[in-house]
């Protein structure tokens, strides 16, 4: 029995000892590292202006003179390019009595530019421009609408000067 005893203890301590030298101890420390990508993009460039713009009620007479209004205009621009831009406009229709201007420039059916930025902040652009109305000859007594097609261009890297 003895033997048994001594053959279990060694047998014991010889599992305990090599399962001792097999067990692996934490570090007190970790590090790991993460790579995190992002990527930013161009975004949308668009031109919101007035829907309406009303001039009111004059009289019949030679020339009617309806003066000016401002019509308010925001580019939100978020493409990355803030060297400016450019609006343009045009009538979609034509009636040889009546004069728009805006901003100074006579408009017709043509795209003719109105407003030149030659530098833009990254989101919204707001301002405001002139418009001015009046008509020549006019005989008949109604009301009268016009159209106006604007149109937005970025500015480019090159610019040519006259």
């Amino acid at each position: 029995m003895k033997k048994m005893i001594l053959s279990a203890v060694l047998c014991g301590g010889v599992l305990v000892a090599s399962s001792s030298m097999l067990t692996v101890h934490a570090a007190d420390t970790l590090t790991a590292t993460t790579a995190v990508s992002s990527e930013v993009v161009k975004g949308d460039v668009n031109l919101t202006v007035d829907a309406t713009t009303d001039f009111g009620q004059k009289a019949l007479s030679s020339v009617v003179d309806f003066g000016t209004k401002d019509v308010k205009y925001t580019v939100n621009d978020y493409s990355g390019d803030t060297k400016g831009f450019s609006i343009s406009a045009k009538l979609t229709d034509t009636d040889a009595k009546r004069s728009v201007k805006i901003g100074g420039v006579e408009l017709s059916d043509s795209v003719a530019p109105i407003l030149t930025k030659t530098t833009d902040a990254v989101g919204d652009n707001s301002d405001k421009i002139s418009i001015a109305l009046k008509y020549t000859g006019v005989e008949k007594v109604q009301k009268y609408t016009s159209s106006i097609e604007w149109t937005l261009t970025k500015a480019t890297t090159r610019q040519i000067a006259e």
